[in-house]
């Protein structure tokens, strides 16, 4: 982008969360934003900036994030266009007791989209792992090499994300229980832990 003083431009700055999309799920997404992106471009503002978008804790704020890069899972559009592993009956299943339109329509009810999108993650990952990783083809050796390459941040990061499960989704991590605190002493009892799920106890 050419930035000089003789060619002024417009732009906006949003945070994603507050973008309602078509098929959004109560809080702005990937979807949403693409819509976005195409509605400046059409009343020609030629940047648009987000606040950061990095994974949040239970304060939900933008500037307090538990990551430095994983993203927010809230962020991701989730349409079967999206995820090709989830059905629209798969998602039409797990919104069916929830009023859309209302989510669609209010401030974001962080709880509940956090919850919904964290099912319907998990689900397609379970469908992902059933098709794509027992059959070894092209997306999962993607994936493979995905995990591969970011081992150096997303081995700890998926390590701190269980003890942020197993400590009731608290991501305060000085109030954890001392086995928990340290890298070396958490991981030493998740070891433990998949060990005595092997051998069944």
């Amino acid at each position: 982008m050419d930035l000089t003083p003789e060619k002024p431009l417009a732009g906006l700055l949003t945070p994603l969360f507050a973008l309602r999309g078509q098929n959004d799920l109560g809080i702005g997404d990937v979807g949403a934003l693409r819509e976005m992106v195409d509605w400046a471009a059409a009343h020609q503002f030629r940047v648009l900036q987000l606040l950061p978008i990095n994974e949040t804790g239970n304060d939900n704020s933008p500037y307090n994030a538990i990551s430095s890069v994983a993203l927010d899972p809230t962020t991701i559009e989730i349409t079967p266009e999206a995820l090709p592993d989830l059905s629209a009956d798969e998602i039409a299943a797990a919104t069916t007791r929830l009023d859309l339109k209302a989510m669609r329509s209010s401030p974001v009810a962080y709880p509940t989209v956090k919850a919904l999108k964290w099912r319907l993650l998990g689900k397609a990952f379970e469908n992902f792992s059933a098709r794509s990783l027992r059959r070894n083809d092209r997306r999962a050796r993607s994936f493979r090499a995905f995990v591969k390459e970011q081992a150096p941040w997303l081995e700890s990061y998926a390590l701190f994300r269980v003890l942020i499960d197993e400590n009731g989704g608290s991501e305060c991590w000085d109030a954890w229980p001392d086995a928990h605190r340290s890298y070396d002493d958490a991981l030493a009892w998740l070891t433990s832990l998949k060990a005595g799920k092997r051998r069944g106890i």
